[in-house]
């Protein structure tokens, strides 16, 4: 079962989580999931170049 699986059943059921926090948690494994897709697409060296250019841009030590 996967992790999108595991969630909808814990969603349905009766579960202690609350009920955004598995909202949010869906929501990046699907942002997370479409990264990874994109990523998969190019070149090695141009997606470590992308990865580091977000990190460089988005890093809070660059604040």
């Amino acid at each position: 079962m996967g992790k999108k699986e595991e969630f909808a059943k814990i969603f349905s059921s009766e579960s202690k989580l609350p009920s955004m926090q598995l909202l949010r948690e869906l929501s990046f494994m699907a942002g997370w999931d479409s990264c990874l897709k994109y990523l998969a697409t190019l070149p090695l060296d141009e997606a470590i170049n992308e990865l580091v250019d977000y990190v460089k841009a988005n890093h809070p030590t660059n604040e």
